[in-house]
């Protein structure tokens, strides 16, 4: 495992984590690599990520792939489930109390919202983002206190992230409080195929 470098500013307590486990398979190819603004979709969104946090981890089984982003990185321990593994795996791995945790493949993820969230006050084992289009689960915040059901839900073979819901402490942030902070919510926006990368970038060009 690499030793992650201080930073000079961080969100204190909180840890940035990027998830980079998902198959593609709708995709074709490895999409955490496909070209966005010129530079692999991954690396847009760790240079969004590294400057506001002190710790940053991520979750990959694959490692050496993402060897040039210098992050520190760590591996699923219940291979094949999923993006729960690879909460499980960034809680077990961070020194920080809690986890800012995003997908790969979300291109338009603001550092003013991330920096939003990870300012909120609260005690609850999750603080997720819920709109009108339902949960945000792959960009929330995750305590460490959240480990016990995480773990039992793996052991039991229970992959679903909503699953948790019921089992957690939950401050819900309402699509209120996100709009008070960014124009809309193509933030939350993840790519699946080819087209959408695209269909992304041009959204992206329109952004003030």
């Amino acid at each position: 495992m690499m030793v992650g470098m201080g930073r000079e500013t961080g969100q204190a307590g909180v840890a940035g984590v990027i998830l980079a486990g998902g198959k593609s398979s709708r995709f074709g190819s490895n999409k955490a690599l496909a070209l966005h603004q010129a530079c692999p979709l991954i690396q847009g969104i760790a240079a969004r990520i590294t400057p506001l946090f002190s710790e940053t981890l991520l979750v990959t089984n694959t490692p050496e792939i993402y060897a040039f982003l210098g992050w520190p990185m760590a591996g699923d321990l219940y291979p094949g489930c999923g993006p729960l593994a690879g909460i499980h795996a960034a809680l077990k791995t961070i020194k920080s109390p809690r986890a800012f945790v995003c997908a790969c493949d979300m291109p338009l993820i603001e550092a003013k919202l991330i920096r939003f969230l990870a300012e909120l006050p609260d005690e609850a084992d999750l603080l997720l983002p819920w709109t009108g289009q339902g949960p945000e689960p792959l960009c929330a915040i995750y305590r460490k206190s959240a480990l016990p059901v995480i773990e039992e839900h793996l052991r039991e073979g229970k992959c679903k992230l909503g699953a948790l819901y019921e089992r957690l402490s939950i401050r819900r942030v309402s699509e209120e409080e996100i709009l008070a902070v960014v124009p809309d919510l193509t933030a939350f926006a993840n790519v699946n195929r080819c087209h959408e990368l695209e269909a992304l970038a041009g959204k992206e060009g329109l952004r003030p």
